[in-house]
């Protein structure tokens, strides 16, 4: 992510990215049955700056093409709203736990069981009943940095 910075302080007074890591495994029941299980994993890159006093943005999936990430940004700032704030220095903060290690390693098998225990509960107590389910596990991870050495 420095090189981001780098990169982008060459043509703007601040710069600002964010790094934002994603993983999703779905499971779904419809008619009381699986009906599918689906996993999919998402990257992406956004940088802010600030340009001659004004705010330029941009995003990407693409992490090999930082290039275009600083011209897309640069693009936008021609438009932008003034920048009428810094961004923010070093700092230190508080560790907040919200990271829950069972979930990251909950199996898409013990996925597939709480959905049909779920389903068989409902289904005890009103047998003509046709369920529908989702069972669904996440992992986002967000890295912020900017040019004046802040970073969470």
């Amino acid at each position: 992510m420095e090189n981001i910075l780098a990169q982008a302080k060459k043509v703007a007074e601040e710069a600002e990215a964010f790094l934002v890591s994603s993983e999703e495994t779905t499971a779904q029941f419809e008619a009381n049955r699986l009906k599918h299980i689906q996993s999919k994993q998402s990257t992406s890159l956004a940088l802010r700056i600030v340009r001659q006093g004004r705010l330029g943005y941009a995003t990407t999936t693409e992490l090999n093409d930082i290039q275009s990430l600083v011209d897309n940004a640069v693009a936008t700032a021609r438009f932008g709203m003034p920048a009428r704030f810094e961004l923010p220095s070093p700092a230190t903060y508080p560790r907040i736990d919200v990271f829950d290690p069972d979930i990251e390693s909950t199996s898409a098998e013990k996925m597939i069981e709480l959905g049909e225990e779920l389903i068989a509960i409902v289904a005890e107590h009103t047998p003509d009943i046709l369920c529908e389910a989702l069972v669904t596990k996440g992992v986002i991870s967000f890295q912020i940095i900017n040019s004046r050495g802040g970073q969470a």
